[in-house]
């Protein structure tokens, strides 16, 4: 009979989440931009990318995500705007076709936040990055949706005369919506 009581009462306890590798549904997920031309805020978005996760949350360290940014696919809102940011002042997108964020880890900072930590490679340059994310459900996927501040200088990115037109701040914006 105790035996019995012990079984019940282990099925009952809920199962570990244990770390899995989630889809990206690309279809509802966004990769964004606001930078300043002007002193105006614009808004772009890219239209191509990729992004693996291998993620438990209640053991996010062990935590691994990518993000592949087709430079190419970047959507200013002009197509002039597109055509000029694969050129190689900008991303130089023939030389240069991807952006990539690789977490190497991920740090648990309250319920449903973290931070991915990783590097960041535009233009062969590569730098550490830190990502905060917030995660929470949407019926049977995930919401990683988080912002932070880039420089473009830092990456090499629009130099020359378009230092005077255009912000060297920028925000990235991303709400990936993951499947288990």
């Amino acid at each position: 009979m105790k035996a019995l009581l012990v079984l019940l009462i282990s099925l009952a306890l809920p199962l570990p989440v244990w770390a899995q590798d989630w889809k990206l549904d690309a279809g509802k997920s966004q990769v964004q931009f606001v930078i300043k031309q002007m002193n105006v805020p614009t808004e772009g978005s890219f239209r191509r990318f990729i992004a693996h996760a291998s993620f438990d949350p209640a053991k996010p360290e062990a935590g691994r995500f990518r993000v592949d940014v087709d430079t190419a696919s970047a959507d200013t809102g002009s197509a002039e705007g597109d055509d000029e940011v694969k050129r190689p002042a900008w991303f130089d997108s023939k030389a240069h076709p991807w952006a990539i964020f690789s977490a190497k880890s991920v740090r648990r900072e309250a319920d449903g936040r973290y931070t991915a930590i990783g590097d960041l490679s535009i233009k062969g340059q590569s730098r550490a990055l830190a990502a905060p994310f917030t995660l929470t459900r949407q019926g049977n996927a995930w919401l990683a949706q988080g912002r932070f501040p880039l420089k473009r200088s830092t990456y090499g990115i629009g130099g020359g005369d378009w230092t005077d037109v255009v912000a060297d701040d920028l925000e990235v914006r991303f709400n990936l919506v993951l499947l288990p």
